[in-house]
């Protein structure tokens, strides 16, 4: 078991639901919401939550709740290791500030079915329920008929906002949670290395029907705030990109080379790769986000003013960094002479749009004269003999 402090905590979820749960992932936006409200708040013992994950879905609790008898958090965290053989995967995180919309904080990795054991062993009696109502009004009354007090006071008060169960022994439950957060604090950092969250295969299956849509280009595939590229893509863009080439799990199949750039850094990744000469395709939700061909970067064939001089773009050698150039001021004496990429790129971008209106349209294939007999002939009407008048008498047989 490991800790894993100061990091985003939501990213680091979501690496566990997208390797272990199968169904109901919507469980995990309602996670979100609870982790952030508990980033935000100022009471000390909303502070501390207990996640876990199972095949069909996730929850969120409290642990401060957990660790009373009765509540709906105490029950539902036992309920799995207890009644199911639920492969389950736990973590007790402390959210503490919200960073450019990111939540951090610390998360601690718990064997699940020992922390049901360790609940059901340490948790304490509850005393009653405190509710707090829209407006403001609190509500304290016996854990058993704190409900229906609460719905005979909705319509004066508004919903219920908050509802926290207390317990008998304040003293004896303060004590429980110092001991559990003290053996976590004791746990061993986690090494920082950096991976990827893992593949789920439905997403492997709609990568491949990109890729196999676009075989020559450098696909770039959205996944959880990255631009990812696998397998060869990832071998060559690694380089390009100045990024760590590292695995990425796919559960049930062998892992893939990946590598890739932030979504926000989409513009900046995407021209890494795009002035190597390569075709672009980022993909995003299903959509295309980005496509950008590598014949557009240096358009061979245009005409482009470079430095006040008017020439035609030639040839481009990407593996050489050099463009080769024909200076046509001069029609009877063309001056040949070549540039960096780089160089001759900013003119194409100076120029815009309109450079690429300049190039050469490719000729139709001339067409023989016997290919044209042959297609008017082909378009005419068949030919059928008018019937001849018999001009002598009709003979009898």
């Amino acid at each position: 078991m490991k800790k894993y402090t100061d990091v985003d905590i939501v990213a680091e979820l979501q690496k566990l639901v997208d390797s272990h749960v199968d169904s109901y992932k919507e469980d995990f936006d309602i996670d979100k919401r609870i982790i952030r409200r508990a980033a935000e708040s100022q009471n000390p013992e909303d502070k501390t939550l207990m996640w876990f994950c199972r095949p069909h879905g996730t929850h969120c609790l409290n642990e401060n709740q957990v660790f009373i008898q009765g509540t709906r958090d105490h029950n539902t965290f036992r309920f799995y290791a207890e009644q199911t053989y639920d492969e389950c995967v736990a973590r007790v995180i402390v959210p503490k500030a919200v960073k450019r919309g990111k939540v951090f904080g610390d998360v601690f990795e718990v064997n699940y079915r020992e922390q049901a054991a360790n609940v059901a062993q340490n948790s304490v009696a509850p005393d009653h329920d405190r509710l707090t109502f829209a407006d403001g009004y609190v509500l304290e009354a016996p854990c058993r008929s704190s409900f229906d007090a609460a719905m005979a006071l909705i319509g004066e008060h508004g919903g219920v906002k908050t509802r926290q169960t207390l317990p008998k022994d304040a003293e004896a439950l303060s004590e429980v949670l110092t001991k559990q957060k003290s053996r976590r604090d004791r746990l061993p950092e986690a090494d920082r290395t950096e991976v990827l969250s893992p593949l789920p295969v439905a997403e492997l299956r709609k990568y491949e029907a990109v890729k196999k849509a676009h075989p020559d280009a450098l696909v770039c595939f959205a996944q959880n705030g990255y631009f990812e590229l696998y397998g060869k893509d990832a071998k060559k863009a690694a380089p390009l990109l100045g990024t760590k080439l590292l695995e990425k799990k796919v559960r049930g199949k062998p892992s893939m080379p990946v590598t890739g750039f932030r979504e926000s850094a989409w513009v900046a990744g995407s021209h890494k790769l795009w002035k190597s000469g390569a075709d672009v395709f980022l993909s995003k939700d299903g959509e295309t986000f980005k496509e950008l061909k590598a014949a557009d970067y240096i358009p061979v064939g245009a005409t482009l003013n470079v430095d006040g001089i008017k020439c035609r773009i030639d040839a481009v050698d990407f593996a050489a960094d050099e463009v080769r150039l024909t200076n046509i001021e001069d029609k009877n004496r063309p001056i040949r002479f070549s540039e960096s990429i780089q160089y001759v790129r900013s003119y194409v971008e100076d120029a815009g749009t309109a450079i690429y209106d300049t190039i050469p349209k490719k000729p139709a294939a001339r067409e023989s004269i016997r290919d044209k007999l042959k297609s008017a002939q082909k378009a005419q009407p068949p030919h059928t003999p008018k019937p001849q008048k018999n001009k002598g008498k009709d003979m009898e047989l």
